[in-house]
């Protein structure tokens, strides 16, 4: 018996104490729930579970930036819809406006309306969210020559070649034998000699089965950001330059065998879609002058002035002549022929005239009857070289315009370039017609090329994610009165004050509308791209969540069990310390002896 070291104590005191820590630990787990409250705990687990834990933070973050996001689409696709809604209303006023029963007075009244209509577009425009701008304009927005050329390309120039030449040649790509897509392609050569051209590949069947634009940036660089035309140093009206190449391919792409089509035809009938009487007055005078020379490979304002010729001698409208020619072309297949010309050429003038040789002589018989070029032109082709008409086929020379058709008009804009937007994918569909921007040019020419890179800046940027890249770009377009084309860049209203411009009214309307449909359609894809994003990470944040459960979570029924197995311990421990503690008395009953 000893009484300086007391060895059952010390070790009733340790296995206390174990006990008490093990049951602090327990009482820590059940009163926090966790099984993991530091990393003494468990090292790996904690640093995985904390990992987990920002992850889960930040997916919560995310939730509520998409929600966000979707609540602004919601106001943009508010103020989009309203727009159409407008559009809708001017469009029965300039429908109305474009009944004859309506004098120029009730037009005048009709005209104030869409003026007040129109500023509650600009209002609609300056729509905003938590005091930002939502339309920024970032889809609209070009920073390179070519980019502005694709921009235009995208909203008004094909669009508008494509309109024209259904109406003056009853041709179109939805109902088109060969190809329908058209690449474009840029290039910068000052020796090309040309500013635009059509390359073409035909099968063994003569059918066009690829077409390509090649866009010469030497002739087109410096284009003019506010000339709806298309204006830049070497050329005046781009327009009607891209509209002569988008007849040619919807010519190409309806008509087997066109590459052998004799220039003379082939040309000249892509000029009369937009007129040439005030860019090549001389050389269309000069063959009057000399109509003699007219031959297969004759120019092409030979070709010109013998489709007005048969037009105005036929009795057919100026329209329906060339398109009874294009249509008779498109109706035969193979090898293009003589006889499929000749065919072309009496269709197109109810068949008085029997061939390419009768259209020569004709004209050279009338030629003579007339005693001059000038009156030539007048009298049996319906040309005026004197006015301010172009002389395109649907113009007011041919009769079909009740208005002259001029270099400005001759292919119909909105008014402000503000109204061009890019294309937001490398192929858009116009009119039946598939557009792929930016090609390869050297896979179908070897020479030098260069691609033109489509950018899109800006635009409003929403973090959906977790990581820096996790994120969507909505690009916002203008959607004021200019860049839906019902005002033009000098703040001038679309007007319905007279029969024709209530026509026109119509037609750039319809565009309009078209055009805000399609924002509306973008934005409406987008809202619904931003609801699966909050369902993907909702369902993340759960999964992450539950994973991190499995790791940090304590499971209370067996940390319950742990904690009842160490309370008892602990009691069990403090009443064999006080055993202990008393065995050391039993000595001193020994000294007292």
């Amino acid at each position: 018996m000893v009484i300086k070291n007391n060895m059952n104590a010390k070790n009733s005191l340790n296995s206390l104490n174990k006990n008490s820590k093990a049951l602090a630990k327990s009482l820590n787990k059940v009163s926090s729930g966790m099984k993991i409250n530091s990393a003494s705990d468990d090292a790996s687990g904690f640093s995985i579970s904390e990992k987990m834990r920002v992850q889960i933070r930040s997916l919560d973050q995310a939730v509520n930036n998409s929600q966000n996001a979707s609540s602004l689409l919601k106001v943009a696709d508010g103020a989009l819809t309203d727009t159409v809604d407008i559009l809708r209303t001017m469009k029965e006023k300039a429908v109305n406006a474009a009944n004859d029963s309506n004098t120029n007075a009730d037009r005048a009244i009709i005209q104030k309306e869409i003026d007040q209509l129109i500023d509650q577009i600009n209002d609609n425009s300056d729509i905003r969210f938590n005091n930002k701008v939502i339309f920024d304009g970032a889809m609209n927005k070009t920073y390179n020559d070519e980019q502005t050329i694709v921009a235009a390309l995208n909203t008004e120039w094909i669009s508008n070649a494509l309109t024209l030449t259904e109406q003056s040649m009853g041709l179109n790509f939805s109902n088109a034998k060969g190809s329908k897509s058209l690449e474009i392609y840029f290039m910068d050569d000052p020796s090309a000699g040309f500013s635009s051209q059509l390359a073409y590949h035909a099968n063994s069947a003569n059918r066009n089965v690829r077409l390509a634009l090649n866009i010469n940036m030497n002739s087109f660089k410096g284009i003019s950001d506010e000339d709806v035309n298309g204006k830049s140093a070497a050329l005046t009206h781009m327009d009607r330059e891209i509209t002569e190449q988008i007849a040619g391919a919807v010519m190409f792409a309806n008509i087997d065998g066109c590459g052998n089509l004799p220039n003379t035809f082939l040309y000249g009938a892509q000029r009369l879609i937009c007129g040439i009487d005030d860019t090549n007055k001389a050389n269309i005078l000069s063959f009057a002058d000399s109509v003699g020379g007219f031959s297969e490979v004759s120019s092409y304002e030979a070709g010109y002035v013998a489709f007005r010729y048969m037009a105005a001698k036929s009795g057919y409208s100026a329209e329906e002549s060339l398109k009874q020619f294009m249509g008779a072309l498109a109706s035969s297949e193979g090898e293009m022929t003589t006889e499929r010309v000749n065919s072309a050429i009496q269709a197109a003038s109810k068949g008085w005239i029997k061939d390419f040789n009768h259209l020569r002589s004709c004209m050279v018989a009338d030629r003579a009857t007339a005693g001059s070029g000038d009156k030539f032109l007048k009298q049996y082709c319906d040309i005026n070289l004197d006015n301010k008409d172009t002389g395109s086929i649907i113009g007011f020379d041919a009769g079909v315009s009740r208005e002259e058709k001029t270099a400005d008009s001759a292919v119909p804009e909105g008014g402000s370039t503000k109204y061009w937007h890019n294309p937001l994918t490398k192929s858009t569909y116009i009119e039946g017609l598939e557009v792929k921007w930016c090609g390869d040019w050297q896979a179908l020419l070897a020479d030098k090329r260069y691609l033109a890179d489509i950018q899109v800046k800006g635009g409003m940027r929403f973090h959906t994610g977790t990581e820096a890249s996790q994120n969507i770009t909505i690009n916002m377009p203008y959607i004021d009165a200019k860049a839906i084309g019902v005002q033009d860049k000098n703040n001038k209203n679309l007007s319905v004050k007279t029969l024709t411009q209530a026509s026109n009214a119509i037609t750039q309307l319809d565009k309009s509308i078209d055009c805000v449909l399609d924002y509306i359609t973008y934005i409406g894809a987008a809202s619904s791209r931003m609801e699966y994003t909050i369902s993907n990470l909702t369902v993340s944040g759960e999964n992450t969540t539950a994973a991190e459960s499995v790791i940090r979570d304590a499971d209370m029924a067996k940390e319950m069990t742990e904690y009842t197995k160490n309370n008892v311990l602990m009691q069990a421990a403090q009443s064999m310390l006080a055993q202990s503690n008393q065995s050391s008395s039993q000595a001193l009953s020994l000294l007292q002896g």
